[in-house]
């Protein structure tokens, strides 16, 4: 078993002939409610197809045999909530990041009319792929709203969700769309840069209130790993505007302002800073009529030394240049 929650159980499996690992989710006894909303996730994803999402493989339901499960990609790394506990806070530029391929993937899944409805640090994973130590993974669309032909089938007026990551549209039960997840990941990136949520109440009704009434606390300054810029917390303070017309309005849009955001400089004691060398098209499975903007290359160290070899490579061949001038002045004859 690799966990529990609220609906059930994951479990490590191996296929037996491909001796292919997947992650094997089963639900706790049968729920007609539950088995539709495990359904609605296992074929939202599959349908999405992104390289940020996991892969779901198959899904199962024997209603004699009281059996839900489906079949998924079994992923070799750490939920952002196990990161947080033994880091306590991340650096910023770590933060923008990650949270730019969080970005990517809520992308593709509103493309086709999909609100995650319940981002958090326990459902974002980071693996390893290729050189990068921090690709994205997210999972659990669970209770996943569904505008588009998919069909949603959670009744209207119920707040699902976890209350310190939940808009305030959602918290009130009425229909969202993607604007409530960039809110989630706004308190996301809140607290991997400060270690805190923004709003915390002493019980979820209590957290509500504050997330409707308090005043945004800013992310700006140096929480342990770093100083966070004021445009970084500019960005963050946006996606946590109260009401979605003030937020970014498309995770896109987001992607955009946190790669322009200087967070993306370079952290001296960020150890899993990295050049993108890929635009983001390379990096997510084709679709038609795709609108992604493609990932500008964050400029950290690596560079800076090219950018100061090539300095010093000029300086030497101009004074090279010089000596060499002057020796054919001086050459008798």
């Amino acid at each position: 078993m690799l966990g529990a929650g609220a609906m059930g159980k994951v479990y490590l499996a191996e296929h037996e002939r491909l001796g292919r690992r997947a992650a094997v989710k089963i639900l706790d006894g049968w729920d007609n409610e539950l088995v539709s909303r495990l359904f609605c996730e296992a074929r939202a994803v599959a349908q999405i197809g992104h390289e940020h999402l996991v892969d779901v493989y198959d899904f199962v339901a024997d209603p004699q045999r009281g059996l839900v499960a489906y079949i998924m990609e079994y992923l070799a790394g750490e939920d952002l909530r196990k990161v947080l506990q033994r880091e306590k806070v991340m650096a910023p530029g770590r933060v923008a990041r990650i949270a730019a391929q969080i970005c990517e993937g809520l992308s593709a899944a509103h493309a086709v009319g999909v609100v995650h409805r319940d981002l958090k640090p326990d459902n974002i994973v980071l693996v390893r792929r290729g050189g990068d130590p921090d690709f994205v993974k997210l999972l659990d669309f669970g209770i996943a709203q569904f505008a588009g032909p998919v069909g949603h089938r959670t009744r209207a007026g119920i707040a699902l969700g976890s209350a310190a990551y939940m808009s305030p549209e959602q918290a009130e039960g009425k229909r969202v769309d993607g604007r409530s997840d960039i809110y989630a990941l706004g308190v996301v990136m809140h607290e991997l840069l400060t270690g805190e949520v923004p709003f915390l109440g002493k019980t979820s009704r209590e957290t509500l209130e504050l997330m409707h009434t308090g005043k945004v606390p800013s992310a700006e300054g140096d929480h342990g790993a770093g100083p966070v810029s004021p445009e970084l917390a500019r960005v963050v303070m946006t996606c946590l505007a109260k009401r979605p017309e003030e937020r970014y309005q498309t995770a896109d849009e987001l992607r955009k302002a946190l790669l322009e955001a200087g967070a993306l400089s370079s952290d001296p004691n960020d150890a899993t800073q990295m050049v993108w060398a890929r635009p983001s098209q390379s990096r997510s499975k084709a679709r038609p009529g795709s609108n992604s903007i493609p990932a500008s290359a964050p400029q950290g160290g690596a560079t800076w030394g090219l950018s100061a070899a090539a300095v010093l490579g000029m300086a030497f061949s101009f004074a090279l240049g010089i000596g060499v001038g002057i020796l054919i002045l001086r050459w008798p004859g």
